[in-house]
């Protein structure tokens, strides 16, 4: 009898023993988890440079239009203008994809709860990204529009017509959003630390 009990007991370490080793998903998923959420949030770093990138180039715009400069918007330079906003806007598009697809295989991991936490905050985010985008892209259509009007000789308020304007609402309450989810989804990466 004793030496079934002292057989139960080492089989029972054995098991417990394992399962600090697994840690409940193990070094493997957390190696997995961290290099997943690294690669997803390169891509958001390399969203946040384009965005600025874009604000810029927006706000150097409606400076030369507001100036009555509308050489940028008409002819081969308005067409150039416009085709570099669509490419600017694909590749912010691609790389949100892509940040969202490398945080959704942190979610698919078993254990890693703490990455997973992480994860969603960061996948919530990129969907308000992706409203902001197609904002954005709305928002362009309308200036594009209104550029091309004023261009024409016709008189368009633009000041008005942006500060009046739904998507540049829609705008600035997502960019809110986005902020506030991120600062959460770093803080768990702090409080938890984990290491990218």
């Amino acid at each position: 009898m004793k030496k079934l009990l002292v057989a139960m007991l080492v089989a029972a370490l054995c098991l417990s023993t394992l399962a600090l080793v697994a840690g409940c998903g193990g070094d493997k998923n957390k190696d997995e988890a961290k290099s997943y959420m690294k690669k997803g949030d390169e891509y958001i770093d390399a969203v946040e440079t384009t965005w600025e990138g874009l604000e810029e180039k927006q706000t150097e715009i409606a400076t030369k239009a507001i100036g009555g400069d509308y050489s940028a918007f008409t002819g081969e330079a308005g067409t150039a203008l416009k085709k570099e906003f669509e490419d600017t806007f694909t590749a912010i598009g691609k790389d949100i994809d892509a940040a969202y697809a490398e945080y959704k295989k942190i979610t698919g991991l078993d254990g890693v709860q703490d990455y997973k936490d992480y994860a969603e905050k960061m996948m919530e985010a990129i969907e308000l990204m992706k409203k902001q985008l197609t904002a954005a892209q709305t928002l362009l259509t309308k200036l594009s529009d209104a550029l091309t009007a004023l261009a024409q000789g016709q008189q368009v308020d633009l000041i008005t017509m942006m500060m009046e304007s739904e998507e540049m609402t829609m705008l600035q309450e997502l960019g809110d959003d986005i902020d506030k989810l991120m600062k959460e989804a770093e803080q768990i990466k702090l409080d938890k630390k984990l290491e990218s």
